[in-house]
């Protein structure tokens, strides 16, 4: 009977667990607004955190150091900003050049496929003249509104980050005293909670060291590789292959997309086309899938399958903002989890994590 009751009440326990991870979803779901600026703050500040520890042990003031750093990092993130707004206003300056080499290319893939029944009509009716029925004008007024709303968002979500990063940088260095005050006298608990916060904090510096590294050298690739063929703002793509390398699996795969459909218009010979595309893959898959395995080692220890599920559930949740802080995410689910002794099985299942519990 007592083995019922055990089987009743472990059951009951795991069907409440089931409903409270729904409900935490639906409320950072909810509260993304507040929470995704937050979640950026505390993993710039984490990030930065070795940068404030070297200038305090220089004798820089901590007020001064906190204000310059501060100031470096929104500053890069404006320019990251102003570098896009600016590759924009580029490719509409040129928006005519660009569709008449658009035109080109159409006029001689269907000259290739007119034995297709329809596409003779369709190379007579001209590529420029069915894209400008496709690019009605309420499409432009429609797509101009969410253009506008996501700059409103963009601008909101960068002043609310500034805000907690001042107070993230103003606290992330004293973590020790924090954790002291929160625990009191229980000694035990202090240890536990200053060891999960430095696995926590070792992991994501590794993590983006390395991967600012790759995603850097790959970067690099794509704007040598789009510039000695040809492609236009070369640089631009090279930039973009950087930022989106930092998405886990699919920010590779996204970051190769233009480049590619830019060279399919501008480069003539079939055989440097095809030539530009393997290259491109190559780059990836030697950066992303031999050189970053390599050198990231156990210092994350997260396997392919829980990268991948976070990436689709961080994703769901915060959208591209998700993605992009899905391992970090993921990384500070794991060592909360690894405190939770029931949770051990599913701590296995997400990677080896450095902490054991009862420490």
């Amino acid at each position: 009977m007592t083995e019922i009751d055990n089987s009743n009440l472990r059951t009951i326990k795991n069907i409440l667990i089931l409903f409270a991870a729904i409900l935490v979803i639906v409320i950072i779901k909810t509260l993304s607004g507040l929470l995704i600026p937050l979640a950026f703050a505390l993993f710039v500040g984490i990030l930065l955190s070795p940068v404030i520890e070297y200038l305090e042990k220089k004798g820089w003031p901590y007020s001064i150091s906190i204000t310059l750093i501060t100031i470096f990092t929104l500053g890069f993130i404006f320019l990251i900003g102003l570098v896009v707004f600016d590759t924009g206003t580029q490719i509409l300056a040129q928006k005519g050049k660009l569709l008449a080499q658009m035109e080109a290319r159409f006029e001689v893939i269907l000259s290739q496929v007119e034995f297709i029944p329809g596409v003779k009509e369709l190379e007579a009716d001209g590529f420029t003249s069915a894209l400008n029925r496709i690019i009605s004008k309420d499409f432009i007024m429609s797509t101009s509104g969410v253009v506008a709303g996501q700059l409103g968002t963009f601008t909101f979500n960068f002043i609310l980050s500034a805000v907690y990063l001042v107070a993230v940088l103003g606290s992330i260095v004293k973590y020790e005293m924090y954790i002291n005050y929160l625990e009191g006298d229980d000694q035990t608990g202090k240890e536990r909670l200053i060891n999960s916060f430095v696995e926590v904090k070792s992991s994501i510096v590794s993590y983006m060291k390395v991967k600012f590294f790759t995603s850097f050298c790959t970067g690099l690739f794509f704007g040598l590789l789009s510039w000695i063929f040809g492609i236009d703002f070369a640089l631009f793509w090279g930039f973009l292959a950087f930022l989106l390398n930092f998405i886990p699996t699919v920010g590779s795969i996204a970051a190769t997309i233009p480049p590619v459909l830019l060279g399919l218009i501008q480069i003539d010979s079939s055989g440097t086309f095809v030539l530009f595309i393997a290259l491109l893959i190559a780059t990836q898959f030697v950066w992303g899938n031999v050189i970053e395995p390599l050198m990231m080692g156990s210092s994350v220890a997260l396997n392919t399958v829980t990268v991948i599920l976070g990436l689709v559930i961080w994703g769901y949740i915060w959208g591209i903002s998700g993605m992009l802080l899905s391992v970090p995410l993921i990384v500070m689910a794991r060592v909360i989890l690894a405190q939770i002794p029931d949770a051990d099985l599913l701590v296995k299942l997400m990677g080896r994590s450095k902490l054991r519990k009862g420490k």
